[in-house]
């Protein structure tokens, strides 16, 4: 290799790769080297994750069209990513990915030390998110929807210098510019709040996302109601459901099976949901939580329910939450 290609030195303190055009590791340092021996690394998936075409955070693809950090990730300040590690737990770190002429050059920190130039934690990532998320929602409120509307208001008030003749044409013109308003009002609020749970119910959507899951990805998921079925908040529904599908995201990665069972258990206070498989499993430390499982047990926590990790090395995984039909009671 040429010095034009920046050959990295070998007692970088990093795990750095070097890579060419085509994202193919033509270096690394020692560090690097390390680092996939204590950890299971995709080069694919952390180039993705940097590029902002798959998504650390999101659990589904229809999720990650609408990325909060909107295609952020390979900012120079770095982007958040998480690898298992060889004890099959998933460990957090900042990476950062930068072109030189035609050479890639991929550095990832240990999340207790991100980049000197940003200092930020993973908290501070997700605070970002829902920040751009808002701004993002402001945006396209203010040059969207509210910029819609007042050209509507200016169609209708021309209507009185327009000749009779031509006010068939022009109402026909308003009215089809009245639908698109509201077909883009609808599809903000849906990215809001997933409104199949208002249309078709909990059980019916839980059903919908497994088999658009198993159809995109081959994976076998089974469904197991018991119990009289009883309504829960539209709060409790939605925490319900967004576990559901990082837990089945999660055992898709992570798991090494293609199979995994959601079984929901209708009781007299609350609904017990388990997602459970046969795979490779973890050592679960409850006192260091990875990213999903945190985001699992403060979905519960937030509507008064509590969350059990039953796993172990080969022994696969089984999620159990509990969620109170009337949040707060558990």
């Amino acid at each position: 290799m040429s010095d034009s290609t920046e050959r990295i030195s070998k007692t970088l303190p990093p795990p750095t790769w070097i890579m060419d055009a085509d994202y193919t590791i033509i270096d690394r340092n020692a560090q690097a080297e390390k680092f996939e021996k204590d950890y299971v690394i995709s080069m694919e998936y952390a180039v993705e994750v940097a590029k902002g075409t798959c998504c650390a955070f999101q659990t589904d693809k229809k999720a990650c069209k609408n990325c909060p950090l909107e295609n952020k990730w390979a900012a120079s300040d770095g982007f958040p990513i998480t690898f298992m590690g060889r004890d099959g737990v998933s460990y957090e770190f900042f990476g950062k990915l930068v072109k030189t002429e035609h050479i890639w050059k991929l550095e990832i920190r240990y999340i207790d030390k991100p980049f000197e130039s940003e200092g930020k934690s993973m908290l501070t990532y997700l605070n970002e998110a829902r920040e751009s998320e808002q701004k993002r929602i402001a945006r396209e409120l203010h040059d969207g929807i509210a910029q819609s509307i007042y050209s509507l208001m200016l169609e209708t008030r021309g209507l009185k210098w327009t000749p009779f003749e031509e006010h068939q044409q022009k109402l026909q013109a308003i009215d089809q510019h009245f639908a698109d308003v509201l077909l883009e009002i609808k599809s903000l609020a849906t990215e809001l709040r997933p409104s199949i749970l208002d249309d078709v119910g909990l059980i019916p959507a839980i059903n919908q996302f497994v088999e658009q899951t198993m159809e995109m990805t081959g994976f076998i998921i089974h469904v197991i109601v018991d119990g009289e079925r009883k309504r829960l908040t539209s709060r409790g529904n939605v925490v319900i459901y967004r576990s559901i599908q990082e837990a089945i995201s999660n055992a898709l990665k992570y798991s090494g099976e293609n199979e995994a069972t959601i079984a929901l258990d209708f009781g007299q206070k609350e609904l017990r949901v388990t997602i459970a498989d046969a795979g490779k499993g973890f050592i679960y430390d409850p006192y260091h939580l990875g990213f999903g499982l945190l985001n699992l047990r403060e979905r519960a926590q937030s509507v008064g329910g509590t969350i059990e990790v039953e796993t172990g090395i080969g022994k696969g995984t089984r999620i159990t939450m509990n969620v109170p039909y009337k949040e707060g009671m558990s």
